[in-house]
């Protein structure tokens, strides 16, 4: 008979195999929950804190990620896996300990890259002096030692603007020492209490009511804007000039500038050239449209874009100490356009140093502007600011002089100008030299010959557009014998005669003929001062096309 020990070792026996199997299932998982790991850990902080742009800060996706508190590498260089690793920040004052990521497993040899993005409070952007600022970081988890570090951040008031984050040995162009430049949109503030009351008592005493959004008329968007130039006019607002401050933080060197926001300007009735800016695409923004900041070397100006056409104003020409004199509307209006046109040029010939923002297109990118209280002393001000527009309203018969058409500033081809009068669906060139074609042919540049800037050419390419530059010649008979020994020498032949004068421009017609076919054209050159420009549009042979050829030369400028 067994015995009563071999009767209870059998008995439990199962239960002793099956406790085994689990032991050695998950003996493996168990030792490396407790057998150490280490992270090597980098941290690289953001050069400044902007409290203007606190929402952007706040949203992973803004911008594409670009402006984040730190980023954090770490990587696992043991042969440990590390376990529920967490990642957790504090900023003193602002952000309350918070944890930014949990992440299940580090495996050996893996990196792991995590961005800060901080949910700053509203109050920051009550901050109106520079500081210093402290933030904490902690990782932890079941099988690393728990790190911690911290680092001291330069946290600016709320009117300072850093124009560009980007290290100063990896600057490659002139743009990205304006890197931060769609951020103004954060300082465009039409939610403002303030503004939108200023914004009513532009349209109720000014403008004597308006509907530039509602219409949809771009006469009615110039009187907007010129209405924004009469409040800053008559109730003595006076432009100041002054430039940013160099500084730099860590790597980082850039300019920062105070810039007041739109209320601030207002009421306190002086403003930079940006400060101008912001203070008009607040207002119009306020009242519908969609306004645009152009940014030039060394000065900016306001405008707004509507169906597909830019108008600016030259805010500045209010005048100041030392300014000589005062511009009206109308004369603020017309010197903002030649500088569009000017402006459109430079962005044509590929100068970085000028750019647009769009300031709705930057809000729809996320960098969205503070929120600001209302202020009963500020409305106030307001009062008695309103007083001096009661004279003379603006007309409602906006002499609109200038139209710059279709222009975007990525575009290869027409931007914008004085088009005058363009047949219907037509767009406007905007180059060396100007003039209108239909909106369905398409600009692409060339490097076909050297003075050849731009082709223009219709959906089936059997009539085109080309556009040339002649640096340095004195000319047009000239320049048409560089283009005649071009041709020559790429097998063809051409053929002209002078067509006679139309204005400032010489006009050729002719022949060009290659083994394979040819077209009939028609040229017009014209002195640039520096130079020669010229146009020429042709179609092929047995193509008629002498309706639209005219059409596109009755609109050469």
């Amino acid at each position: 008979m067994p015995s009563f020990d071999s009767i209870s070792r059998n008995k439990f026996l199962p239960f002793i195999l099956v406790g085994a199997g689990l032991l050695v299932s998950f003996a493996k998982p168990i030792v490396s929950k407790f057998t150490p790991a280490k992270l090597d850990v980098q941290i690289i902080p953001a050069p400044a804190i902007m409290p203007s742009i606190y929402k952007v800060y706040a949203n992973d996706e803004a911008l594409n990620g670009k402006y984040s508190l730190f980023k954090m590498v770490m990587t696992n260089n043991t042969n440990n896996t590390a376990t529920n690793v967490e990642v957790s920040y504090e900023v003193p004052n602002y952000i309350e300990t918070k944890v930014i990521q949990k992440i299940p497993k580090i495996v050996p040899g893996q990196t792991v890259v995590i961005n800060c993005f901080p949910s700053f409070s509203e109050k920051i952007v009550e901050k109106t002096t520079s500081s210093k600022e402290t933030v904490n970081i902690t990782v932890k988890g079941s099988n690393i030692s728990t790190f911690e570090e911290s680092f001291s951040i330069s946290c600016k008031g709320r009117n300072e603007f850093m124009y560009s984050f980007i290290p100063a040995d990896e600057i490659r162009t002139a743009e990205e020492n304006f890197d931060n430049m769609a951020l103004l949109s954060c300082l465009v503030t039409p939610e403002d209490p303030i503004i939108k009351y200023l914004t009513q008592k532009i349209q109720e005493k000014l403008l004597k009511g308006e509907a530039a959004s509602v219409e949809n008329k771009e006469a009615e968007g110039v009187r907007v804007m010129m209405g924004i130039y009469e409040a800053t006019l008559r109730s003595h607002m006076v432009y100041s000039g002054t430039s940013g401050v160099p500084e730099k933080f860590g790597d980082v060197s850039t300019i920062t500038q105070s810039i007041r926001l739109p209320r601030e300007v207002i009421t306190g009735k002086t403003g930079l050239c940006i400060e101008l800016s912001l203070l008009y695409a607040s207002v119009m923004m306020c009242a519908g449209m969609d306004p645009v900041v152009y940014l030039v070397p060394g000065h900016a100006y306001p405008g707004f874009r509507m169906n597909g056409k830019y108008y600016a104003i030259e805010s500045t020409a209010i005048g100041g100490e030392g300014m000589g004199g005062r511009s009206s509307a109308q004369e603020a209006y017309e010197a903002g356009m030649k500088s569009l046109d000017k402006f459109i040029q430079a962005i044509q010939n590929g100068d970085g140093r000028y750019m647009i923002v769009d300031i709705r297109e930057a809000i729809k990118n996320g960098a969205v502007a503070m929120e600001l209280k209302d202020d009963t002393f500020l409305r106030q001000k307001i009062d008695e600011i309103a007083q001096s527009f009661d004279a003379n309203a603006i007309p409602t018969d906006v002499r609109v002089t200038q139209e710059t058409v279709n222009y975007t500033p990525d575009n290869d081809g027409g931007g914008g100008g004085n088009s005058g009068s363009l047949p219907a669906g037509y767009k406007f060139f905007q180059g060396p030299i100007s003039f209108g074609y239909p909106g369905n042919w398409t600009v692409t540049r060339s490097d076909v010959m050297p003075q050849l800037t731009h082709v223009i050419g219709n959906p089936a390419g059997n009539v085109s557009i080309e556009v040339y530059s002649f640096q340095g010649y004195n000319s047009a008979q000239q320049a048409m014998n560089t283009i005649q020994q071009f041709v020559s020498q790429m097998g063809g032949n051409l053929q002209y005669q002078n067509a006679g004068q139309s204005g400032a421009f010489t006009v050729y017609r002719g022949t060009t003929t290659f083994a394979n076919g040819g077209l009939n054209w028609y040229a017009a050159f014209k002195s640039t001062g520096n130079g020669i420009a010229a146009m020429a549009i042709g179609s092929a042979f047995g193509v008629n096309a002498e309706s639209t050829i005219q059409k596109v030369l009755n609109t050469v400028r």
